[in-house]
């Protein structure tokens, strides 16, 4: 079981993670190296992305305090339940930061350009106008020629 942080975020995945759920005190580590190291092959797979592997770590720690029992004497009372809510309250937080680094993909088009062509290998679809009009006839395939062709523009610019 090994902990390590280097103090530089930029340096590696696991340096990110612990940034982002602070856990870079070595007198008080909360989660391994290793155990971090098993969450993010589990979930990078799925989000791509360390700011939700460490919502995957902070409530994982968060897990750890749920298993703690709150204790007081003379007066003085431990109560590891607000731990338990700062860390689930991060990792929502994280979750959250996470959607608004998400946010700025794109529609992808494909198909519009004039000078794009269309799968030669693809079937074209059945559906035209005129179908069904002759229904003991079975399907029909309308159309023209496939791919489409399209003509050459002749002339001088």
């Amino acid at each position: 079981m090994t902990w390590s942080y280097s103090g530089d975020p930029a340096d590696d995945d696991l340096n990110a993670i612990r940034f982002f759920v602070q856990d870079t005190d070595s007198q008080d580590p909360l989660i391994t190296d290793e155990e971090i190291e098993f969450l993010y092959k589990v979930w990078t797979p799925v989000y791509g992305n360390n700011m939700m592997v460490a919502s995957m770590v902070a409530e994982a720690i968060a897990a750890k305090f749920a298993r703690e029992v709150s204790y007081g004497a003379d007066g003085v009372t431990v109560g590891v339940e607000q731990l338990q809510q700062h860390y689930n309250d991060l990792a929502s937080s994280l979750r959250d930061q996470y959607k608004q680094y998400d946010i700025g993909s794109g529609v992808m088009l494909q198909g519009v350009l004039y000078s794009e062509q269309m799968d030669p290998l693809v079937k074209p679809t059945i559906f035209s106008i005129g179908m069904n009009d002759n229904q003991r006839a079975g399907q029909q395939e309308y159309g023209g020629v496939y791919p489409v062709e399209i003509p050459e523009i002749k002339g001088s610019w």
